[in-house]
């Protein structure tokens, strides 16, 4: 009775456990091990008991590590609330006011070539000149062909008058006199054709010399003199009119209905006071105004497209180049800004993550207005008091547990460079 005293609690041990222990077989002997007969049963039991406490402590640890491991590490921050500027941005290209490719109208050798690349050549300026040797002898042969066609016509002319005083004179037949009649009109009809052909000969003749169509800057050509050029393929150059130049861009339609009835700070129409900001930065000096709106929005897109109108006064803006409009509809009062990287799009919807005083994550859907910087303008969705989550935002879901860190807006800033 004292041997099992001693043992009681490992007896409740393997109990508590649910575990059977089988009979043991030690040579003639058998016994149940719960019974602790003899020393081998002594000191099993006690190896039992201390790794049935280990199992324990190992599950009790486990459990411990998956609720800390449950409590993601983010970075968060308050809803910013100020007066913005309603700032609308949109890229776009910059395109000639006119834009030619330059072909010829004729077929043969450039004989000259009388421009550089990039130059500015003024309206009828000869650009190329082809040789001119087979035009120059068709012309000569149209001018024959009519100088004939001609002096056969006044001849027949001539017939067809004294042929008339003759059937008068009743000297001469109808059927003479109408021969006459139709030899001198079919001359007549000659000489016309020969005029046309002597035209487009000179056409062509003309057509040699390739001219600029307008005034303009040119590119640069690889064709040289001696190159052979096909009429109405070969391109030899293309010219551009840059003063003024257009922006093309594109926005949405719900931007184009609020933008149409804007304002700017300074009372100008929105879309008739656009700043326009360089690849490099730099703010272009001038206003433009959107003078051309397609007529209808983009059955693939959504998108419509306009074209802003900017002077050019010193030629800085070239065809291609990439630039950013911007176009102000005001300021608005305590505006709600939230930063870009705080906001998850699913299924064509705008959600961010909110986290709560007891650091569960809820999830809210926001409408979005214009882009300040690194932050969104919020139309909706939000009070202004939240806390955002704006970096983990790929770990959380609704119901998660965080652990937060503040951080503000010159940090985002700041990350941005290192």
């Amino acid at each position: 009775m004292l041997k099992m005293e001693k043992y009681r609690h490992v007896y409740y041990f393997c109990r508590l456990s649910k575990v059977i222990y089988k009979a043991v077989d030690f040579g003639e002997d058998r016994f149940m091990l719960c019974n602790f007969h003899g020393k081998w049963g002594k000191s099993l039991a006690v190896a039992l008991a201390v790794s049935g406490l280990l199992v324990f402590a190992g599950c009790g640890n486990k459990q411990a590590q998956q609720k800390a491991a449950a409590v993601v590490p983010v970075k968060t921050m308050q809803v910013i609330k100020r007066d913005t500027p309603n700032v609308h941005e949109f890229t776009g290209f910059v395109e000639a006011q006119q834009e030619a490719k330059l072909t010829a109208n004729v077929s043969g050798k450039i004989t000259s070539k009388n421009f550089n690349g990039g130059d500015w050549v003024e309206a009828g300026q000869v650009l190329f000149t082809i040789d001119q040797r087979t035009y120059k002898a068709n012309v000569l042969n149209a001018q024959a062909g009519l100088t004939a066609a001609r002096t056969e016509y006044n001849r027949l002319n001539a017939d067809a008058e004294r042929y008339a005083k003759l059937y008068e004179q009743n000297a001469v037949s109808k059927q003479q006199y109408d021969l006459a009649v139709a030899q001198r009109d079919s001359a007549r009809a000659q000489v016309a054709a020969q005029e046309a052909i002597l035209e487009n000969a000179q056409i062509n003749m003309g057509d040699t010399d390739v001219k600029a169509p307008f005034s303009g800057r040119i590119s640069t050509s690889d064709l040289a003199v001696g190159n052979y050029v096909a009429a109405g393929q070969t391109v030899l150059a293309t010219m551009s009119n840059t003063n003024p130049v257009r922006i093309k861009f594109s926005m949405s339609e719900n931007e184009y209905l609020q933008l149409s009835k804007a304002h700017s700070d300074s009372g100008a129409k929105a879309l008739e006071d656009l700043k326009l900001v360089l690849s490099d930065g730099s703010v272009y000096t001038g206003a433009g105004v959107v003078d051309q709106v397609d007529r209808e929005i983009g059955s693939g897109t959504g998108a419509l497209t306009l074209k802003a109108r900017f002077s050019n006064d010193n030629n800085m803006l070239m065809p291609g180049m990439f630039a950013r409009l911007q176009a102000n509809a005001g300021t608005i009062k305590n505006a709600m800004l939230i930063p870009q990287r705080a906001v998850k799009e699913m299924l064509y919807k705008k959600f961010v993550f909110t986290v709560g005083s007891d650091n569960k994550v809820d999830m809210k859907e926001v409408t979005l207005g214009a882009r300040v910087g690194k932050l969104w303008l919020v139309e909706s969705g939000l009070n202004g008091d939240e806390t955002l989550v704006v970096e983990g935002i790929q770990k959380v879901n609704k119901g998660s547990e965080v652990k937060p860190a503040a951080m503000t807006e010159a940090d985002l800033s700041n990350e941005s460079k290192q």
